[in-house]
């Protein structure tokens, strides 16, 4: 293994990783607001709701993430150019091409990520004590101040470990986006390897770069978590 083309590979690579880090930060974010809603409905009174909050959770959930890729990145255009004539009677002959492989990671990362959200979320409103809630009542609280004051910053408190270990694993799953032609850390590392069939040090240096990222946003998230928890502190 060559030190030099190592080095080289490792400097070809980091070119991508803001693109990465931005793109699996608005994934999160769209997943958790997705799961923010999945987790109101779930509270719903009507059994239909909670019974189509249940099967999209267990949906995404059970299938693998690149399917959902490829439905949404080959199987949507086709849909739409079906469907859409159907609606308008005046398209006499409609073809939809492939969709943008940013917008196809987006929705089909977007819509995976909001059922594990809704799920990190349930757990994190149901680790707030109900007694708190009550005692903030009797206070002379009302519902909106005991959910800012009191629950919120517990749920956070619980949630956001669990927000920023999947921020990592996004990172990592993005790999797959590959196969719709978007170019993140390690389809980078392909493409430098396939420009000089020096594979082992493409891997070597893709993995160092993953290696890094974990280590610097680990510690910036430890430092975080840590500020957090003196809510959990001031309300134990």
């Amino acid at each position: 293994m060559s030190s030099n083309i190592l080095t080289t590979d490792f400097l070809k690579i980091w070119p991508v990783v803001p693109g990465t880090l931005l793109l699996s930060a608005v994934i999160l974010l769209l997943g958790i607001l997705g799961g923010a809603v999945l987790n109101s409905l779930q509270g719903s009174h009507s059994r239909l709701t909670k019974l189509v909050v249940r099967a999209y959770v267990t949906y995404f959930r059970g299938i693998p993430l690149l399917i959902h890729l490829m439905i949404f990145y080959y199987g949507l255009p086709l849909l739409l150019t079906t469907v859409v004539p159907l609606f308008d009677r005046g398209v006499n002959a409609i073809s939809f091409q492939r969709m943008s492989p940013l917008y196809a990671i987006i929705l089909s990362y977007g819509l995976y990520t909001s059922a594990f959200m809704g799920e990190i979320i349930r757990g994190a409103y149901r680790s707030v004590q109900r007694g708190q809630l009550e005692a903030a009542q009797a206070m002379g609280y009302t519902k909106w101040q005991s959910f800012v004051h009191i629950k919120l910053p517990q749920a956070l408190t619980e949630a956001l470990p669990k927000f920023l270990n999947y921020y990592l694993l996004l990172i990592r799953q993005l790999s797959l986006a590959f196969m719709v032609s978007f170019i993140d850390i390690f389809a980078q590392a392909q493409l430098q390897s396939a420009n000089n069939y020096r594979y082992i040090e493409a891997y070597v240096a893709s993995a160092g770069v993953y290696w890094l990222l974990s280590l610097a946003l680990t510690f910036i998230f430890n430092k975080y978590e840590r500020y957090l928890r003196r809510f959990e502190t001031s309300f134990s």
